[in-house]
């Protein structure tokens, strides 16, 4: 559909040519009139016309100053000039603006018609083209952007290309560029948010990078981590300054459109070239573990004081923090703990292949150890398979894991409220006896620890507080009847000691067992 403006200080004249254009052709749309150059200025830079009928001997000023002023902000309108006077100098002028149609009042319909069908397929040409072009730079956009997440994921994995350095400096303009690794980690209140949901966090997150003056190469986002390499010039002063600047700016402005999730930062150390990337990777992810196990940091930028941290922190501590995680269901945490963990490893062999694959199969034993103690029985592979290099070992190591994860969780959903039932009921039973945390922890068949803990945690009660009120309220009862002593009572419900049954009782109810059985006996 061509939207037309006509211009004409005679109404009439306007009146005509959109009769004869009514009635020979549907595809058109008048959407605005005037009847002078001033209006006709207003009126095309507000209501963006594809073609102009424009007279040219008109009040305020002629229609070659109009289109003059239009052209200067929307060049890509069309004009049909419309005059009584044929005029060479008008013509002249009218071609500087591209002008190729000229009408000479009165016009006939044919000459109206012949007009507006060249400059109608003029223009439906050009809007094709325009559409062909922004489809291509959608294209290239895409594939852009397939490069970079390429580029992102060859020195994180150490993946091998047939690529040269050359090449991947001339695709991305990575020469005389330096630059820093940033990782953006979102901790969402759900602990598995949907793929949409993650989708749009990472939308959010890109389009803040767009909206910085700086060359901003994504990765993907991988769990719940977002690796940015961030290229500066060499010549720009201060980079420093820029890199300590990135990551509270991005934050800012990505945490205010998030919905019941946080978004938190670790950058890496400004390097000078492409083989060090992965040094500023690994940096970024240690400094955003230390964000995660402060309450009160929202990013962290690796410097020498992080630096003399990480030479301090053993595996046996992170192994510690890792097992809790993975034990907890933290799948976010889990793997934050993971990636620090596996660095700490591959420090610890010296980088050999060997012993970084029997270090994470030896973990995995020392999990499946560990999550025998809480009851869990299913059978966990521990093998993990051959690998050709680390990162390798690295993502099969982080994907089992996940799966393990999954598989507690689900146990802690269906298997331990079964367990945690047959506890309540072995008290219930046995509340009268000596009975202990550690023998009905040995009766159902896990660490007593983690009955405590998991107790707590569903019943929101201890186990000593749950045993204590059981044994109360049917000492309760038992006061109702005036013939059964007191210290018979205590007995019946587990205390040996009648004083301090009497303590005890006294202390939840506020009254001695005496005063009691007076206030509430028929």
């Amino acid at each position: 559909m061509i939207k037309i403006m006509l211009v004409d200080d005679e109404p009439i004249e306007r009146e005509g040519l959109k009769l004869m254009l009514s009635r020979n052709r549907s595809n058109f749309e008048v959407i605005a009139e005037a009847e002078n150059g001033k209006e006709a200025v207003e009126l095309a830079i507000s209501q963006k016309p594809d073609l102009v009928f424009m007279d040219i001997k008109m009040p305020e000023f002629d229609g070659i100053e109009a289109i003059r002023q239009i052209h200067a902000s929307h060049p890509t309108i069309k004009y049909v000039m419309v005059s009584a006077f044929d005029t060479f100098d008008y013509a002249r002028e009218a071609m500087k603006f591209g002008i190729k149609e000229y009408l000479l009042k009165p016009s006939k319909v044919s000459e109206v018609l012949e007009a507006f069908d060249g400059m109608a397929e003029e223009i439906e040409q050009e809007k094709q083209e325009v559409m062909i072009k922004q489809e291509m730079n959608h294209r290239l956009e895409r594939v852009s952007s397939f490069i970079e997440m390429e580029f992102i994921v060859s020195f994180i994995m150490d993946y091998v290309y047939e690529f040269n350095q050359e090449e991947w400096d001339e695709w991305l303009d990575l020469e005389q560029k330096q630059g820093f690794v940033a990782v953006f980690s979102f901790a969402s209140e759900n602990q598995h948010p949907s793929r949409e949901v993650k989708s749009q966090w990472y939308r959010i997150l890109k389009q803040a990078l767009q909206e910085q003056n700086l060359q901003c190469l994504v990765g993907p986002l991988t769990g719940f981590q977002v690796p940015i390499l961030t290229l500066i010039n060499q010549n720009e002063k201060p980079n420093v300054e820029i890199r300590d600047d990135f990551a509270p700016k991005i934050i800012h402005v990505v945490q205010n459109q998030l919905e019941q999730c946080h978004i938190y930062a670790g950058v890496g150390t400004l390097v000078s070239n492409v083989q060090q990337f992965s040094d500023s990777y690994k940096e970024a992810i240690y400094a955003l573990e230390l964000v995660h196990s402060h309450p009160s940091a929202a990013y962290m930028t690796y410097n020498n004081r992080v630096k003399q941290k990480r030479k301090e922190l053993i595996p046996f501590e992170v192994e510690k923090e890792l097992l809790d995680a993975v034990k907890k269901g933290e799948v976010q945490k889990g793997l934050q703990m993971f990636e620090t963990y596996f660095q700490t490893i591959q420090q610890a062999s010296d980088f050999q292949l060997s012993m970084i694959h029997k270090a994470i199969e030896n973990f995995f034993i020392i999990l499946i150890r560990s999550m025998k103690e809480l009851g869990f029985e299913e059978e966990i592979e521990t093998s993990l398979g051959k690998f050709d290099n680390s990162m390798q070992i690295k993502e099969a190591a982080k994907a089992h894991l996940l799966l393990v994860i999954k598989h507690l969780g689900e146990w802690r959903s269906n298997g331990i409220r079964a367990l945690l039932l047959q506890v309540k009921d072995y008290m219930d039973k046995n509340f009268y006896k000596a009975i202990s945390l550690e023998e009905v922890a040995n009766h159902i068949g896990i660490s007593s620890y983690y009955l405590s803990k998991l107790f707590k945690e569903r019943f929101q009660v201890t186990f000593i507080d749950y045993l204590t009120k059981t044994r109360l309220e049917k000492a309760k009862e038992h006061l109702l009847d005036p013939n059964v002593p007191l210290k018979e009572i205590a007995l019946n419900i587990g205390y040996k000691d009648p004083n301090y049954f009497s303590r005890v009782f006294k202390k939840e109810t506020g009254m001695s067992p005496s005063e009691y059985r007076l206030k509430y006996q028929q």
